[in-house]
């Protein structure tokens, strides 16, 4: 019972034979000759159970009622010609023609004939001479026995069958053609008559490849072949049927080719009386042959409905054909097999030239239902879903039409325990409570594998997958999802989403390829790729540069805030601290960018399958890539540059903030981490939001801010302070506000000056500024405090820069002079030789480097260097010394004595 549906065993059974797997593949082989000579299973030698068995199609129903209207006299065809594809049931219909035409038959207890009967105009069988002919079984190389007669060639043979060999004796001694007109007066004698050829290419096959044999020539035979053509014509009521191999590798190689091409030029224009088995009539023939009445119809009439609403309450999600009341009464008619496996054998798999129509979908079929009957199938149907693949037998039936490569396809992504689909089935609950991905998996094989590469389009249609797997009351969105699922997982199934198809291929994927190339992409090249996408990034406001995985040395040391984005293995210790070996001075206008750890993996993977698809669409004629591929190739290739595109600023996206407290001097660092959102730019109004709301970024400075946080640190100790000094410390120092930039300062001043919180002198003259307007605020000038301001506008005594208040000249008292401004430093130390390197770098660090920033400063750093030995110094070492001056470009040296 599957959702109230009753399973299809408990409503109708297999034969015996297909219950126990005793049939053999051959007796799905009709054999024309055995039968004629009474051998052969019973199926077929028996006339009341071969009918009993056989599903009269409408093809089949033609040409029966055209073979009888010959024979009887009225307007049949003479002479038909049987040609479709490999195992399309040309044996099988002269089988049925031998058993009407040679007498024993009751019409009364085969009721499957009275239409055929009534279609000819007859209402009993005629008694007719028969003979058969098989290319395959008469030797023409050896004489044969015929009614005790000596027979050694193909006409000696007809003559002898149906009793008129006196008319072709001396034809048949001597190995030639006998003559339309002795062959067309023999079947007026011995008429009606009925000449059934088969394999015929075979024959002359042999006889073209021999010479000197007792049946002749192939010449005498084309000549045969044209002469009984005309003898049938000719005569009252005989008829000759044969049958023609379509495909090439039915007419075996070459030379079967060169006779097939003689022989059907030989016939001439004749009417093929055949019409290929359709979908609907092939589930007949099988179910004739394979399965016994249905033993409950309401229960097959109930099914039918329940599929038939599922479809039409679900449009979407299945073909449009399903949702027709026709789609119904076909279910009923295929019953228990789904029409849709039908439509796919019938449709698909018969484009195969291997492939048998009718033999081959018997064989595939018995193997099916006994392994379901022996599983227990409670499904409600059997659908595509349902053949098991893991059964030998099946999958033999099924991939030896298919060619190399795809037993372990199957093994591994279709079916069986070690399969992808299999496990799947096991991992997620949803798909192994119904074997979605098996089920789904089955279905996507049986309708892509025969698709060809040079198809236009390939594969199978999501909407047909879902026909041959959902039954009522399963969820579709389940099979949506083992779909999806499998075309991640697998690497020989291929997708084109654009038309939603889906299909097995014997060759990977070019996901597997692109699988096959990240694995080989090299870590500096992801590396490579990240840095090329980094460095696209421009400085936006508030930020005057933003570096990329630069060394410490290539980051300028300026009052410009920077954003410096680091390598994963880069800490921003180094880079805030020093310039290369220089003493790092304005720390405070540095800003640090560095990965989420997180996700900095999967970034890597994203990039390292970028670069995998982009190699092969550089390489696109070299892997000769069909329409499809290419499609699927630049569909990948966008999907992972949008994918890298979003994934960087996800994974850059921890800024780092450095601060200092005031009480623990410049060189106690602390970072504060703010984590970005990751759907933006790395660069622009997002940090600078964020910085702003956290205080790490000042655009906007009150002017009580300053005042309480910075100037009141000054005029502690002092009564005014330099606007320059201020500026500098606060790009110096960590503990103080980060500005974005000068502008922000001034701002502040101006209103600080404006509100009567402190004075600007001027300075150049020292006047002062209180209470009113700024224009600029230069670097020259001081801010000096309220209180100081005011004693000194009381006075109105100016402002001397430089000089603190408290001791600011009286007018009565002479003026201090200015100190002198420094502007020059030199220095000359011994050096240790022992201790030359360590001394050098603690001077160029402690006192070079603290000088050399300062803006406008010149260095002129030079070596003085003496060694004097208390014996000759060697030749090699001279040598190599000169050498070594030279290399380094050192002009201004020399040896003496």
């Amino acid at each position: 019972m599957t959702n109230g549906l009753r399973s299809w065993r408990s409503v109708i059974c297999p034969h015996n034979d297909v219950l126990q797997d005793t049939y053999k593949k051959s007796e799905f082989a009709a054999d024309l000759w055995q039968v004629s000579r009474g051998e052969g299973s019973i199926e077929y030698r028996d006339p009341a159970e071969f009918f009993r068995r056989t599903y009269i199609t409408e093809g089949l129903r033609d040409f029966l009622v055209q073979a009888l209207r010959r024979v009887t006299g009225r307007d049949g065809e003479p002479v038909i010609q049987l040609k479709t594809a490999f195992g399309g049931g040309k044996t099988h219909s002269m089988l049925a023609l031998y058993h009407l035409m040679k007498g024993g038959l009751n019409p009364e207890r085969v009721p499957a004939i009275r239409p055929v009967l009534n279609g000819a105009g007859i209402s009993s069988l005629p008694e007719v001479n028969v003979a058969v002919l098989v290319g395959t079984a008469i030797s023409p190389a050896e004489p044969s026995e015929v009614r005790g007669l000596r027979v050694n060639t193909l006409w000696g043979n007809m003559a002898a069958q149906i009793g008129g060999y006196d008319y072709v004796r001396e034809a048949d001694a001597k190995g030639v053609s006998p003559g339309s007109d002795a062959m067309r007066r023999m079947f007026d004698a011995c008429g009606p008559c009925m000449v059934l050829i088969d394999e015929l290419v075979a024959y002359g096959r042999k006889l073209e490849e021999s010479k000197g044999l007792i049946a002749g020539t192939f010449g005498n035979l084309l000549s045969f072949i044209q002469e009984i053509t005309e003898a049938a014509k000719g005569s009252k009521n005989s008829v000759v049927v044969a049958t023609i191999p379509e495909s090439d590798m039915e007419a075996g190689g070459d030379k079967g080719r060169k006779v097939l091409h003689h022989i059907e030029h030989t016939f001439g224009r004749l009417e093929a009386i055949w019409k290929p088995v359709a979908a609907s009539e092939g589930f007949e023939i099988v179910r004739r042959r394979l399965f016994l009445e249905c033993q409950d119809d309401s229960v097959r009439e109930d099914t039918a409905d329940a599929f038939s609403r599922m479809y039409r309450e679900n449009p979407g999600d299945f073909p449009v054909e399903a949702r027709d009341s026709d789609y119904r009464e076909r279910i009923i008619s295929c019953y228990p097999i789904h029409p849709e496996i039908f439509d796919r054998l019938y449709g698909d798999w018969a484009t195969l030239e291997k492939f048998q129509r009718t033999r081959g979908v018997l064989r595939l079929m018995a193997a099916v239902i006994h392994a379901l009957w022996t599983r227990n199938d409670s499904s409600a149907l059997i659908m595509p879903g349902s053949i098991p693949l893991d059964v030998p037998k099946v999958r033999e039936e099924l991939i030896r039409n298919l060619g190399e490569g795809w037993n372990g396809i199957v093994d591994g992504e279709v079916d069986g325990v070690n399969s992808i689909p299999y496990k799947k089935d096991n991992e997620l609950s949803r798909f192994g409570s119904i074997s979605a991905a098996r089920r789904t998996a089955r279905a996507i094989m049986l309708g892509s594998a025969p698709t060809s590469r040079a198809q236009a389009v390939r594969g199978i249609e999501a909407s047909r997958i879902r026909l041959g797997v959902v039954q009522p009351g399963e969820s579709i969105a389940v099979i949506n999802d083992a779909m999806n699922t499998l075309q991640a997982s697998l690497s020989y199934l291929y997708t084109n989403m654009k038309d939603n198809r889906y299909w097995y291929d014997n060759r990977p994927t070019l996901r597997k390829v692109a699988e096959e190339r990240a694995g080989q992409i090299p870590d500096s090249d992801i590396r490579d790729e990240i840095y090329r996408r980094l460095v696209t990034l421009r400085a936006k406001k508030p930020f005057a540069g933003v570096h990329v995985w630069q060394k410490s040395q290539d980051i300028p040391d300026g009052q410009e805030l920077r954003l410096v984005v680091l390598a994963p293995e880069q800490d921003g210790v180094e880079i805030l601290e020093s310039r290369g070996k220089l003493q790092r001075v304005y720390r405070n206008m540095l800003v640090f960018l560095s990965a989420d750890t997180d996700q900095l993996e999967t970034l890597r993977d994203e990039v390292r399958q970028f670069l995998a698809w982009q190699s092969i669409k550089q390489d696109v004629t070299k892997l000769n890539l069909d329409r499809n591929q290419e499609e699927e190739t630049n569909d990948k290739l966008k999907h992972f540059e949008d994918a890298v595109s979003k994934r960087i600023p996800q994974t850059w996206r921890n800024v780092m903030i450095p601060y200092t407290d005031r009480e623990g001097g410049v060189k106690a660092v602390h970072w504060e981490k703010l984590t970005l959102s990751g759907e933006a730019e790395i660069v622009g109004n997002v940090i600078q939001t964020m910085m702003k709301d956290k205080n790490h970024m000042i655009t906007e400075l009150g002017a009580d801010f300053l005042m309480m946080e910075v100037c009141g640190l000054y005029f502690e100790n002092r009564d005014e302070i330099g606007i320059k000094t201020l500026w500098e410390d606060l790009c110096k120092y960590c503990y103080f506000p980060r500005l974005t930039g000068y502008e922000v300062l001034e701002g502040a001043v101006k209103e600080g000056v404006r509100r009567e919180i402190f004075a600007l002198a001027d300075g150049g003259n020292g006047s002062l500024k209180f209470g009113e307007y700024v224009g600029a605020v230069n670097g020259s000038d001081y801010i000096v405090k309220k209180e100081t301001a005011l004693t000194r506008l009381k006075k109105e005594e100016p402002v001397t820069p430089g000089v603190p208040a408290t001791e600011t000249a009286r007018p009565h008292e002479p003026q201090k002079p200015r100190e002198p401004e420094l502007r020059r430093f030199h220095l000359t130390v011994p050096l240790d030789i022992v201790r030359i390197k360590r001394d050098l770098d603690n001077i160029n660090n402690e006192i070079i480097a603290q000088i050399a920033s300062f803006d406008g400063a010149d260095a002129n750093i030079s070596l003085d260097i003496e060694i004097t030995t208390s014996g000759a110094i060697p030749k090699e070492i001279i040598r190599a010394v000169n050498d070594n001056c030279l290399n380094l470009k050192i002009t201004d040296f020399g040896f003496e004595e």
